[in-house]
């Protein structure tokens, strides 16, 4: 019996081209269609993508090596703070800068029918970084109070893929390993005058959890050009010890006569989609639409956020020694503005006065610390033949900026303006054998 193995390997890096914190695409073909692949075939980056389309493969086995370049920029301004806390804003770039992501693949089948795999993806991650913020609260002005963040995911998929000639399922287990840091300067009054004339530290380094998860996938060739797919991934329940309660904390979260305390869970969100591909000559049209189950995942439902629909599109043309191809990704931001939503302060057994305290803080952390407002991508890649067994690809997708304004105007920050775009090149060299 053969043996077979996928194994691919991502580095995980804060705030990934992304839908909400997810990856778009894996490697350089689904990333060159849209972040396409629940039914279109990608070759070994479809284990996370849809098992099921593992059995797709024409090779015996498939190895494939390559890099992401990646680079985002984010900027968050501030305006005057209330009545109670004066002062102009600031305005400052995040310095995460360019990051580099491998990508590593290898693909053998067992038989005709059966493919096992077994991959290693960095699948989501996010961040930002206003360490050098020379601005701070207690001098009058609104300062971003050197705030940093990072959340990064890998995520690790022994798969199984079972095909006929027009059908496959497949399943994966998904083990996840996560990292989350959160830290910031926040103001002090030490004197007891009612203004803060220091500051102190809030963060301790970073925590990880690992977690547990499933994938199940399935395809039908509707006829020899058309298949139609579908696929499910389960949410994956994280707890970072003391990163979410311990931030939220100074900002009177799980103090006496303050806010109910912030969990520590951060769950990986469930995923439902489906997609279609069509074949036609050397034609290739591929969609999908799936949810992302934000406003359901512990962690992201608490601080505001909602469901989110993604519509993925692509159009390969393929020709006997190059391929080239295009695409586009929409969705709907997964962050909410919670300026509306009230806190309700406990003085004893008894309720003090609604304010927007609890939703102004939300905004705060979304829109500075973990700023998911990527909505739309437009893609664009190609792969050369170089000779029968290997081909070279690069993909390229750009995010165009984004600008979103909440308030923040209860946590000393007034209106919070995040601006977002993104820049991600990918290249890889596939053999196949």
């Amino acid at each position: 019996m053969k043996k077979i193995l996928i194994l691919s390997t991502v580095t995980a890096i804060s705030l990934f081209a992304t839908n909400g914190a997810n990856l778009i695409g894996l490697g350089a073909e689904s990333r060159a269609l849209g972040g396409t692949g629940i039914a279109n075939f990608n070759g070994a980056e479809n284990a996370l993508s849809n098992p099921a389309l593992l059995g797709k493969t024409k090779s015996e086995k498939e190895f494939s090596f390559g890099g992401t370049i990646f680079k985002s920029t984010v900027k968050v301004t501030t305006t005057k703070g209330n009545t109670s806390n004066p002062g102009i804003g600031t305005s400052k770039t995040s310095d995460q800068g360019t990051s580099m992501i491998p990508v590593i693949s290898l693909l053998n089948r067992i038989n005709d029918n059966v493919v096992f795999g077994l991959g290693m993806y960095g699948t989501a991650g996010m961040g930002t970084d206003f360490r050098g913020d020379d601005v701070t609260a207690h001098q009058g002005k609104v300062s971003l109070y050197n705030m940093r963040s990072t959340l990064m995911l890998m995520q690790f998929a022994p798969s199984l893929s079972y095909h006929q000639d027009n059908y496959g399922i497949g399943a994966s287990i998904i083990m996840q390993y996560g990292e989350l840091s959160i830290d910031y300067d926040a103001p002090k009054d030490t004197d007891a005058d009612g203004t803060a004339d220091t500051t102190v530290h809030v963060g301790n380094g970073p925590s990880q959890d690992f977690g547990y998860g499933y994938q199940i996938g399935g395809f039908y060739n509707i006829n020899n050009d058309l298949t139609f797919a579908g696929v499910y991934k389960s949410a994956i329940d994280m707890e970072y010890k003391d990163q979410i309660s311990n931030a939220a904390a100074a900002f009177g979260y799980g103090t006496p006569g303050g806010l109910a305390a912030k969990s520590d869970h951060l769950e990986q969100p469930a995923e439902i989609g489906i997609g279609l591909s069509f074949n036609s000559t050397s034609m290739t049209y591929t969609v999908d639409y799936k949810t992302i189950k934000w406003g359901e995942a512990k962690g992201y439902e608490d601080f505001g956020w909602q469901n989110q629909n993604v519509l993925a599109l692509g159009a390969k043309y393929t020709s006997t020694n190059y391929w080239i191809g295009l695409g586009f990704n929409k969705a709907n931001s997964p962050l909410s503005n919670n300026t509306s939503k009230k806190a309700v302060h406990h003085a004893g057994d008894s309720l003090s006065v609604q304010d927007n305290t609890d939703g102004d803080t939300m905004n705060l952390f979304n829109y500075a610390m973990f700023p998911a407002t990527i909505t739309k991508a437009y893609t664009f890649g190609a792969g050369y033949n170089v000779n029968k067994d290997s081909t070279i690809s690069f993909a390229y997708m750009y995010a165009p900026e984004v600008s979103d304004t909440v308030s923040g105007t209860t946590v000393g920050v007034g209106d919070i303006t995040t601006t977002h775009k993104q820049n991600v090149t990918t290249i890889a060299y596939k053999f196949n054998f």
